[in-house]
């Protein structure tokens, strides 16, 4: 078990960026740690800076140490990839909107689903030098206030605003997931075909599946905070018609029904899940 895994920064997002990064995360442990624990979707692409010993990212059947120091995870469909740390647990960076990587990066959310890729390369930016500058600092807050700098010089040479797009993404955090995809389509003007592929292409991931992974964070942002521990009141508050759908979608994502889930050794990865969305 890690006790520092992914805690929020007591950091305030600069105005130019709070359109395009959620909040500042980060997780390290002082001793070296021999652990192995799974990431979960929760609907956000992340910047992630390692300053501790680099990962093991296991996905599928492959196996391979993170690309980099400085990399955006994407969206996470399909499977549920986990992380090996042997050494020293130290990462921090920032939950982003599923539109940055487009937008700022000039990335689509389709071309790294259940990947880390490197930021060199992303943006024609050169990230080099902030690498170099990362090394000197001493505390997450130090290292974040570095890397938001260098993210407002994306700003200039920002792709231009998908607006319906903007609108649905708002729309289903507004609602918590809990909304009709064709209401959306219908407000959108485009053909349903047209409006899913776009979204899946751009965001990476299918809109009801999206849609389900804001919903099941919702019920997580609620466990994590509240000491209510009845699992079917807090799934029906999330929008869930029944006990049978929540669990359905539950295990689907999470692989193991909620009550195993919080009992076992991993349930401090719930840490990652739930983080304010909108």
């Amino acid at each position: 078990m890690i006790k520092k895994f992914a805690e929020t920064l007591d950091y305030e997002i600069p105005d130019v960026l709070k359109p395009h990064v959620i909040t500042a995360i980060y997780g390290e442990t002082q001793e070296k740690v021999d652990v192995t624990f799974p990431v979960f979707p929760n609907g956000f692409a992340v910047l992630i800076h390692v300053y501790g010993d680099l990962p093991i990212l296991h996905v599928n059947n492959n196996s391979d140490f993170a690309p980099s120091r400085l990399n955006l995870a994407g969206q996470i469909h399909g499977t549920v990839p986990k992380m090996q740390i042997n050494g020293r647990f130290g990462q921090n960076g920032f939950l982003l909107h599923p539109l940055t990587p487009y937008y700022l990066f000039h990335m689509k959310g389709s071309s790294f689903v259940n990947k880390w890729v490197p930021l060199e390369g992303t943006a024609k930016h050169h990230w080099s030098s902030l690498e170099e500058s990362l090394k000197k600092c001493k505390s997450p807050i130090e290292r974040v206030k570095l890397i938001a700098d260098e993210l407002i010089k994306l700003e200039s040479n920002k792709l231009p605003s998908i607006y319906w797009l903007d609108n649905c993404i708002e729309t289903i955090y507004h609602n918590n997931g809990s909304i009709s995809i064709q209401d959306m389509v219908d407000t959108s003007g485009l053909s349903n075909r047209h409006f899913t592929r776009v979204f899946r292409d751009i965001v990476g991931v299918p809109p009801k599946y999206f849609c389900k992974v804001i919903q099941l964070n919702n019920f997580f942002k609620i466990i994590n905070t509240s000491d209510d521990e009845r699992i079917l009141k807090l799934a029906l508050d999330c929008g869930y018609y029944d006990q049978s759908h929540f669990i359905h979608d539950f295990k689907k994502m999470i692989g193991d029904s909620p009550e195993r889930f919080l009992a076992s050794k991993d349930a401090y990865v719930k840490e990652y899940l739930g983080k304010k969305s909108g």
